[in-house]
Parts: C-alpha cells; structure tokens; sequence
C-alpha cells in the first residue's frame, strides 16, 4: 500500500478513515484497527506465526485448500482439491522470505487481526443459497491460532486475500475455480 494511502476499514469498507499514532480510526463505524497484535508470548503475530490454513467449499460439493508449515528454518505448502478424491494435489518449498512477505502482508495490509470470527448472510428466506463455505487459521504456535469462517459473506479484504493465494491454487488442475 502507498504510504500516503490510507486504507479501508476491515470492519465497514468505509474510506472515512484517520490515523492515530500507530493505528487507524474508523469514522463510520468508531472501530480502531492495525494495532500491533502480539502472540501469547509477547512478540508480533507476523513474526511468530508458523503456518497458514484456508480452505474454501466443503468435501460433499468440491473445495480446494492450502497449507503453509514452517519447520526449523524451512516453509512448506501443500495446496490441494477434494474434488476427485484428492487427486490433484501440489506440495513443494516456500521460500522463507516469501512466507515472511505474505505474512507481513496478511496482518499489516489486509488487517487480519481485525476481521470479525465469522461471516454468515441474512437468511431472508428468499431461496436455498449456494454459497461456498470457507475458513482461514493463521498458525501462531501449537496451542495459538487466529480463526475465521463464512458461508456466503466475506471480510472486506477478501479479495486482495484470494490475489495472495491465488498463485498457490493457480498450481491446480481446475476445472472450476
């Protein structure tokens, strides 16, 4: 993100947004965002976090997942779909400073701290809704982890989300992505 850019907020999308010190204000919503979160040990989550999980669609209908572990000093992904039995499937070695790099920009440019657990629609009771569920858990430690959900509703930064992962899923043989 532009230095003088400032961002959305993570909790409404309104641009009506001010800095103060180390983090922003929402005006819209009187939410604050992009504090530093620190892990249970008392360091940053984007340094302390070892691994990621996100998958999106459930096993009856198809859905596709990655997974990043950081082992002593090495970073390894798997990125696979449940669509045939799990049959397409990639695994191979992330680079460290590219791990390091889609960390820094999950917590510090698309403000996963801040997003809500779960996101679910209003059940108008129009139709049966086709939505694809999916779920995301930044690994912090074994007993440590940052989670959230949803069936149909997305975070704000959903996108730029999927345009972080997508080069792991663009690995796939998919027909329908």
């Amino acid at each position: 993100m532009a230095a003088n850019k400032m961002p959305v907020c993570p909790h409404c999308g309104s641009k009506q947004v001010s800095r103060i010190e180390s983090f922003y204000h929402c005006d819209k919503c009187e939410n604050d965002f992009g504090r530093e979160v620190l892990s249970d040990n008392g360091k940053p989550i984007a340094e302390e976090a070892v691994g990621l999980r996100f998958r999106i669609g459930d096993y009856l209908t198809g859905s596709i997942h990655l997974r990043i572990q950081e082992d002593e000093g090495s970073c390894l992904y798997e990125v696979y779909s449940s669509t045939n039995g799990g049959a397409d499937k990639v695994a191979d070695v992330l680079p460290m400073e590219d791990w390091k790099k889609l960390k820094e920009t999950l917590i510090n440019e698309l403000y996963f701290n801040d997003w809500e657990k779960e996101y679910l629609p209003v059940n108008d009771g129009q139709g049966i809704r086709d939505d694809k569920p999916w779920e995301i858990s930044l690994i912090v430690s074994e007993d440590e982890s940052i989670s959230y959900r949803g069936v149909g509703e997305h975070p704000v930064y959903w996108n730029a989300l999927v345009k972080l992962v997508d080069p792991f899923f663009a690995k796939l043989d998919i027909e329908n992505k």
